[in-house]
């Protein structure tokens, strides 16, 4: 999977001047735990200009009567609203929304019984970007799906967050 999520959320106007020159990825937070699994992101390279890297997931990860599918979040603004337990059915103790997401990116299937884990992104080669910082984190869609029954919700545990910003 390839996305141009710079681009799309650079369009919003929300670059401005940057005197940072220097790609990072910084990780914070904590993710929980669901099924025996904690959830964390990765980043595999770094955010600088005309170039792709690749934000990963590890964590629990399944497509069949129990789906549990990640789904990247991201966003411009950071945030730490634990999420409650009564929520959902099988909600996790511990889950926090560490950014304010603008945009989410469902992984679709990769494999048999298995979600991609990964997504590429692309950042233009524009030196207006430099110093652009995209927040992100890993949230897993929980669903139980009966035989009879219709599929239901049953948790939305996250991972910790990055900041990425871009750099020359």
């Amino acid at each position: 999977m390839h996305t141009t999520l710079f681009a799309v959320l650079a369009s919003l106007s929300f670059v401005g001047t940057a005197t940072c020159q220097t790609a990072a990825a910084v990780t914070y937070g904590t993710g929980c735990a669901y099924a025996g699994q904690n959830l964390a992101i990765g980043v595999q390279g770094l955010p600088q200009l005309g170039t792709t890297f690749t934000i990963t997931y590890s964590g629990p990860n399944l497509d069949n009567t129990l789906t549990i599918q990640p789904i990247l979040a991201v966003g411009l603004l950071p945030d730490s609203m634990p999420m409650p337990t009564w929520l959902l059915p099988q909600q996790p103790a511990g889950c926090t929304a560490w950014i304010l997401p603008a945009l989410f990116e469902p992984m679709p299937v990769a494999s048999p019984g298995l979600f991609a884990d990964h997504v590429a992104v692309a950042v233009p080669n524009d030196p207006g970007l430099t110093g652009f910082t995209l927040l992100a984190q890993w949230v897993a869609w929980v669903t139980q799906c009966g035989i009879v029954e219709p599929c239901t919700l049953e948790a939305l545990p996250t991972s910790d967050a990055v900041a990425l910003i871009v750099g020359t």
